[in-house]
Parts: structure tokens; C-alpha cells; sequence
């Protein structure tokens, strides 16, 4: 019974360290499509993201969700509607 366990949260942490790469990627890939921001502030922005991985990453998110998806449609080649 304790192998179930232990295979069920390998799993678990493994779904969610995955999904942190993938957002970490994906935040890396807009930081650098962004023209408005500064070579500076990108950064400042990949410190932090190392640093500081999970409260950065959040805090991309909520800060720059709408450019993130603005620039996600202009980059997949999208009409825009």
C-alpha cells in the first residue's frame, strides 16, 4: 500500500513541475517578444524568475496577462478579431 502512495505523489509533484516549466517558458518567450519592455527589465524579470520562481512567475502572470495574450495571437499568426 505504501508504493501506491509514493508512485500516486511522484506523479503528483511531477504534473506540477512540469506544468511550472511550461509557464516558465512560456514567460521567457513573451518577456522577450515584449518591444515595449527595456533590456533592463527583462532582466530584472529573468533574476527574479530564477530567484524567486513561484512569486515571480504569479506575479508575471496577473501583471502582464494581457499582453501576454495579445502578443501570444500576433506571434501564432492569428486574424484579429
Amino acid at each position: 500500500m505504501d508504493s501506491f502512495w509514493t508512485v500516486f505523489w511522484l506523479g503528483v509533484i511531477s504534473l506540477a513541475l512540469l506544468s511550472y516549466l511550461v509557464l516558465l517558458f512560456e514567460i521567457s518567450a513573451d518577456l522577450f517578444r515584449d518591444r515595449q519592455t527595456s533590456g533592463w527589465m527583462r532582466a530584472l524579470w529573468v533574476c527574479f524568475l530564477l530567484l524567486v520562481p513561484f512569486v515571480s512567475g504569479l506575479v508575471y502572470v496577473i501583471v502582464k496577462s494581457d499582453g501576454m495574450a495579445e502578443r501570444s495571437r500576433i506571434a501564432s499568426g492569428a486574424p484579429r478579431s
